[in-house]
């Protein structure tokens, strides 16, 4: 079980990961802890594909099971936490879809840039 702290945790949530309109967004939907969904974008570097690797910039096709980084900010009772996502919102969220990171964020390879001296 992942021992929870309030100290700005660096987590992940279990969530739906969709292609977005450019190659460095995707789309994500969270289960709210009202049972709600939530939908927005983030960067890809801060989603993961359901085997625990951080997304490629031709993947997923389809929308799919994933993972989205966060950060806990508060408690709300044993079962619920405020989250910050990587849209800048803070969401409460069940317990149940808070996991480990699966690997660190790395900014992408293709963003580098280049400039001729």
């Amino acid at each position: 079980m992942l021992p929870l702290r309030l100290d700005r945790q660096l987590i992940a949530l279990v969530c739906k990961v969709a292609p977005g309109g450019f190659s460095g967004e995707r789309i994500f939907e969270v289960k709210l802890a009202n049972g709600n969904p939530y939908r927005s974008l983030a960067p890809r570097q801060f989603c993961w594909n359901s085997s625990g690797n951080l997304v490629e910039i031709d993947e997923p096709k389809t929308e799919v099971d994933g993972m989205i980084a966060a950060r806990i900010v508060d408690f709300i009772d044993d079962d619920q936490f405020m989250v910050e996502i990587p849209d800048g919102e803070t969401i409460a969220v069940d317990k149940g879809i808070i996991k480990d990171r699966p690997t660190d964020i790395k900014p992408p390879m293709e963003s580098a840039i280049h400039v001729s001296v």
